[in-house]
């Protein structure tokens, strides 16, 4: 549910309602982004060596939440006549404890199975989870207000108010019901020396260049794509909404084709192709009538067939370079690579508005209105036109890359071999 409204309506809330200037709301998520990159491998360190019969990732879970709730209050409901100084300190300690959760939470789930086939189903359901909490999130405001655009500070106090009482529920439940994972037996080689083992991860290098180029692509396309609604296909915020419940709804629905895909061409090919056909489908949208909800509705539904895959497929495949570098002589450093593929993410995202914002800045966009045709010509180009080439660029990467499903298989072999056991747990 979280994840809507910080990709979505953050930036068009402080940059609109609020008044601040879209260059600064763009550098401040940006940079709070990049240094949130930046603790995110000490966490996954720290968490990789925390003792304890709960396990190593439940104790992060608790401590972070409270935390985490915190920053979601002075995020998403911030008191009037804030500054850019206040968002710099709202952002960057909301990232710092929405990792503390994140990143054990994330590598609690690859550690579950290391098998390649149940790798993908555990990924599979716990991403579904993720959708239908942006199907709640999308929902709650259609649900609750009656006027065709509501106001963002109203929209994101419903979003507040969930969160508020999901986070403690969820966390406490995922501590009481799933097992603690105890880690694998192997090599657990010190900070300096686990980055060094990273970097010569050749299968991991290559998953994360590939998922940078499709988020980056993702961050350009989501931090403007309000803007498009409104001010290009002229259609009301509610119709936003709608068209997102549209989407991941149907992303739900195709879930299931998107894991059975994976195993059956390759988890590296089904992120390629679905990754960048989803990036490619959204040009469909330059081809859409002003104030036509239902031509949008058809991209929609076509696009959230499909991507599922970006959320279920780069976790996955991180996962299986875990074992490649317990063969290469490191450790049981899930939570390390999660933290790698967490950081892509984060800097990727960060780009993503970095660069979208700052340049409809330069064009000469106004959120408030009042923009002329070349204007919002050069809105399209930078929100739906440009993400395409980060898009297929990523998708060409990924297509061919190494660590096979037979090739995993042969890596927990020879793991095994070793005295190494790297089974279900």
């Amino acid at each position: 549910m979280l994840g809507l409204p910080l990709i979505l309506y953050l930036p068009p809330f402080y940059a609109g309602e609020l008044g601040m200037d879209l260059a600064a709301v763009g550098a401040v998520f940006a940079a709070a982004r990049m240094w949130d990159a930046v603790i995110d491998p000490l966490i996954g360190y720290w968490s990789d060596r925390t003792p304890g019969r709960f396990g190593r990732r439940k104790p992060w879970l608790l401590a972070g939440a409270p935390l985490w709730m915190l920053g979601v209050y002075a995020l998403l409901s911030p008191p009037a006549g804030v500054n850019t100084l206040y968002l710099w300190f709202a952002a960057f300690g909301f990232y710092v404890a929405w990792t503390m959760v994140q990143i054990p939470y994330q590598s609690w789930g690859v550690e579950l199975s290391r098998k390649y086939e149940e790798r993908s189903r555990i990924t599979g359901i716990r991403e579904t989870g993720t959708l239908v909490g942006v199907i709640l999130a999308t929902a709650a405001p259609v649900l609750v207000f009656s006027t065709p655009n509501p106001p963002l500070r109203e929209v994101l106090w419903v979003f507040t108010v969930a969160l508020l009482v999901l986070i403690p529920l969820t966390v406490l439940m995922a501590a009481v019901v799933t097992p603690a994972v105890p880690p694998v037996v192997a090599r657990r080689p010190g900070p300096l020396a686990s980055v060094r083992l990273l970097a010569r991860n050749r299968p991991l290098l290559r998953v994360l260049l590939g998922s940078f180029c499709l988020l980056l692509a993702g961050g350009l396309l989501n931090s403007g794509l309000l803007f498009v609604w409104a001010h290009v296909l002229e259609l009301s915020t509610l119709d936003f909404l709608s068209y997102v419940l549209v989407q991941y709804g149907c992303a739900v629905l195709g879930m299931p084709v998107m894991v059975w895909l994976g195993n059956r061409i390759g988890r590296h090919r089904a992120l390629a192709l679905g990754g960048g056909g989803f990036l490619a489908l959204q040009l469909a949208l330059l081809a859409i009538t002003p104030g036509a909800f239902e031509q949008a509705l058809v991209v929609a539904v076509a696009g959230g067939l499909i991507t599922s895959v970006i959320w279920v497929m780069p976790p996955a495949l991180v996962g299986d370079t875990v074992e490649y570098g317990m063969l290469a002589g490191g450790g049981d450093q899930a939570a390390l690579y999660m933290a790698a593929l967490n950081f892509v993410s984060k800097m990727a995202f960060a780009a993503g508005v970095g660069i979208s914002l700052p340049l409809l800045d330069v064009l000469g966009f106004n959120p408030a209105g009042g923009n002329t045709a070349d204007t919002l010509f050069g809105l399209k180009m930078v929100v739906i036109v440009l993400p395409v080439v980060p898009g297929l660029l990523g998708a060409a990467i990924l297509f061919n890359h190494q660590l096979t499903a037979s090739e995993h298989a042969s890596i927990r072999r020879q793991l095994a071999e070793r005295g190494v056991e790297t089974g279900s747990v």
